[in-house]
């Protein structure tokens, strides 16, 4: 019962300094966390990722660079270019949102905006080489592309 309620608090307080800055997304996040940390199943969302077969096609990712407040970072199509440019072929690329992650309202400090692309597996090494990580290895879900200024 204590945990609960520390785990509440903490959660209403986090909440109240990220819409101070704006950051609903990372509100939402902070919503997702307080009831994993409850123990109440999440519900499924309608953009989230479609599992690749095994053995044929992998979501890979890489951080936007997006900061808070400030913009900037690497584009989705800037982002496709350097893996199509290094010989990756690309069949889908999505912007998402780290779920697993939270993110304090701090101006300067990094989003958890994320580029996503999915890729054969037999492109994985040359994604990886690039900079790009799997993401079946993290929580994250689809979201609408952010304009890269403030």
């Amino acid at each position: 019962m204590v945990k609960t309620m520390l785990s509440t608090l903490l959660t209403l307080t986090l909440a109240v300094a990220m819409a101070a800055c704006g950051g609903a997304r990372e509100e939402k996040a902070v919503e997702n966390q307080a009831e994993n940390t409850r123990g109440a199943s999440q519900p499924e969302v309608a953009s989230s990722p479609p599992a690749p077969r095994p053995g044929e096609l992998v979501w890979v990712y890489r951080k936007s660079g997006r900061k808070q407040c400030e913009g900037g970072g690497v584009t989705l199509q800037q982002s496709l270019a350097k893996l199509r440019e290094n010989g990756v072929m690309v069949q889908e690329s999505r912007c998402g949102v780290r779920t697993d992650r939270m993110y304090p309202a701090v101006c300067g400090a990094p989003t958890g905006d994320i580029l996503l692309h999915l890729v054969s597996m037999d492109a994985l090494d040359a994604a990886l080489e690039l900079g790009y990580d799997p993401a079946e290895q993290m929580q994250y879900q689809f979201s609408e592309c952010r304009d890269n200024s403030a």
